[in-house]
């Protein structure tokens, strides 16, 4: 029998991995760092689950980055936003 924390990550990796991915290639715009990141999040999620218990959306805590977190191995900051411009109105202040 598997125990409770590996079944829960063995479900996440095979539900989530892409997301988890793909969330990260948005965040680091680099695949290789994004699946780097995403394999360390996943080792992080072995042993603080083991010690906290399975969250109850575990691709959610996957894909949240905290200072002591999943993507802490990013070290980047998310790419700018851009605006599109004009719409908007300067408020008094």
């Amino acid at each position: 029998m598997t125990p409770p924390v590996e079944a829960a990550v063995d479900r996440a990796f095979r539900e989530e991995w892409g997301q988890v991915v793909a969330t990260l290639i948005r965040w680091t715009g680099d695949w290789d760092l994004a699946e780097e990141c995403a394999q360390d999040a996943f080792a992080l999620a072995l042993r603080t689950w083991r010690r906290d218990g399975v969250p109850r959306r575990p691709g959610a805590w996957l894909t949240t980055p905290r200072a002591t977190g999943p993507w802490t191995c990013c070290a980047v900051r998310p790419p700018a936003r851009q605006t599109t411009g004009g719409g908007g109105r300067a408020r008094d202040g």
